[in-house]
């Protein structure tokens, strides 16, 4: 740790480094500027880059006391590292004696995993989405769409270093299951799409399985947002924008 704190330190003789916008002292009183990327609270762990471009993770102890409070304020926030897993099973069986229309269930199961060792990840909330689609396309191109056949909500709450799994209601649905110009149509299993969102409503993490979305939706927080007004019944493309 004294060699941690004597290279730190030494930004105090190098005066052509950049500001980094939080200017701390050690126990001392020895003054440096630092970008200051995480605080955890239970390790009492800081991370910070320097003015030259070092990165160091050290404890909160080595700083003197008004700079502990100022480190405690402008930390940002502590993310939990959640991974998320959606398991979807399809149960078919004929309906009546019809050897083409399906009667279909769908199960889900939505893992969710903290890598995070020491953030928990509390009071969250969880959505899932189960999406069919209109199997007419086979035989008319133009009622090739989407709907919205279950939305679920999840309270979400996984601590740090543990699993959680949450079970979906299931649904049901039917279709025609010939893929020609015969079929008169019906809603089969297209995909899921699960949003996590934390207690102060920011979206965490994405999940889908619906392949031409997948890019977009799991980078892009707003597009997620937009997903979340869905309902169930509402008629959707491809993207899942509202028709």
């Amino acid at each position: 740790m004294r060699a941690v704190v004597s290279a730190l330190l030494c930004l105090i003789s190098c005066p052509n480094f950049a500001e980094a916008g939080l200017e701390v002292s050690d126990a001392k009183g020895r003054t440096m500027e630092i970008e200051l990327l995480s605080y955890l609270p239970k390790t009492g762990m800081v991370k910070f880059e320097r003015g030259d471009g070092q990165i160091f993770e050290v404890n909160v102890g080595i700083f003197d006391a008004s700079s502990q409070e100022l480190i405690v304020e402008k930390a940002p926030r502590p993310r939990a590292d959640i991974t998320v897993r959606v398991s979807v099973g399809k149960r078919n069986k004929r309906q009546g004696g019809s050897s083409y229309m399906k009667d279909q269930t769908i199960t889900a199961t939505v893992s969710l995993e903290n890598d995070s060792l020491d953030i928990d990840f509390k009071e969250g909330k969880g959505t899932l989405f189960i999406i069919v689609r209109q199997t007419k396309r086979f035989a008319n191109r133009e009622e090739d769409y989407g709907k919205v056949l279950s939305k679920q909500e999840f309270d979400v709450t996984v601590a740090a270093g543990d699993e959680r799994k949450l079970e979906a209601e299931p649904c049901f649905t039917s279709y025609d299951s010939d893929r020609d110009s015969t079929n008169i149509g019906g809603w089969a299993y297209y995909g899921s799409l699960f949003i996590l969102k934390d207690k102060d409503g920011t979206i965490h993490t994405v999940d889908t399985s619906i392949g031409n979305l997948k890019s977009d939706v799991e980078n892009d927080d707003a597009l997620a947002g937009t997903l979340l007004g869905l309902r169930e019944g509402d008629i959707v493309e491809k993207s899942l924008e509202k028709r």
